[in-house]
């Protein structure tokens, strides 16, 4: 009898030891750090370009072979966004088990100087760029999670804290631009000696302006602070980190116009460009209510 009681004392409450299913709500804050774009393209160099360049003219042997990948970077400041979400779920005791649909987005909009990272990209800009800025506009995110959450509750207590780690998949869409603009005055053009195609390269534009999407394994860790209103509600705030494992990276996509010509140099294939990051995490501040079924 003794054994008995002594584990009547020290379990939960009859109610907890019963699965109870849950729906919730969230809205909130979401804080996403410096973005860095990483971008590539398999572009010429413009003297081989044939449609602006025809007859190869002032050509060597550098349009014999493809040249390697080229290389860009724009980097973005942190931003501030909104987060919301929706929950289901079950408890058991002090244990809660939930799936979690979460929506993310921050407004960038902080287009900065391109930064060239190779030898055929630096040589155009060099020759005649006048303007390369680009980076990312919107960026979204859609994401299901499965949550295991521990509720730390005091004896008569209306407070609850918790603590969870959650694992889950997120669709991350980048709203991406990226521009080169070649110089007005031929004059100061020096990728060709011949003053017809200087002329003709002028004021010419390169410009890639998509929403580019990936899918990524993402994983996350929260903690807060939940205050029971009645029986079944609860509302509460709540910290979350999450994070992309792996990179974004982004399907080959073809500039919009490529010297203000359509994304091909006039060598049998398209132009197409890549971008990658690694800057998909953030954290989240987030006020939630949820009501016991």
């Amino acid at each position: 009898m003794t054994r008995w009681i002594w584990l009547a004392a020290l379990a939960p409450g009859a109610g907890d030891l019963t699965a109870q299913p849950y729906v919730g709500s969230q809205l909130g804050l979401a804080l996403t750090p410096a973005l860095r774009l990483v971008a590539t393209d398999n572009d010429w160099g413009t003297r081989c370009d044939l449609l602006i360049n025809p007859e190869g003219l002032e050509t060597g042997t550098e349009c014999d072979m493809p040249p390697p990948p080229t290389e860009w970077t724009n980097e973005s400041g942190h931003a501030t966004g909104i987060t919301a979400g929706l929950t289901a779920g079950y408890r058991f005791g002090r244990y809660r088990v939930e799936v979690e649909y979460r929506y993310r987005a921050a407004p960038y909009h902080d287009y900065a100087p391109t930064r060239i990272g190779d030898a055929v990209t630096a040589q155009k800009a060099d020759q005649e760029l006048e303007t390369a800025v680009g980076g990312a506009g919107d960026v979204t995110l859609h994401g299901v999670f499965t949550n295991l959450a521990v509720d730390f509750r005091p004896a008569n207590r209306r407070l609850t804290s918790h603590v969870g780690v959650g694992a889950g998949v997120q669709r991350v869409a980048i709203d991406y631009f990226s521009l080169w603009k070649r110089n007005h005055d031929p004059n100061r053009i020096t990728t060709f000696e011949d003053a017809g195609l200087r002329a003709k390269l002028a004021g010419t534009t390169t410009l890639g302006s998509a929403v580019l999407d990936d899918t990524m394994f993402s994983v996350q860790i929260l903690g807060g602070v939940d205050y029971r209103v009645a029986d079944r509600l609860t509302i509460g705030n709540t910290i979350r980190y999450a994070t992309g494992l792996g990179a974004f990276r982004s399907a080959a996509r073809e500039w919009d116009q490529l010297r203000s010509h359509d994304s091909t140099v006039g060598r049998g294939s398209r132009i197409l460009y890549t971008v990658e990051t690694r800057d998909t995490s953030a954290f989240t501040m987030i006020l939630s209510l949820r009501c016991g079924l």
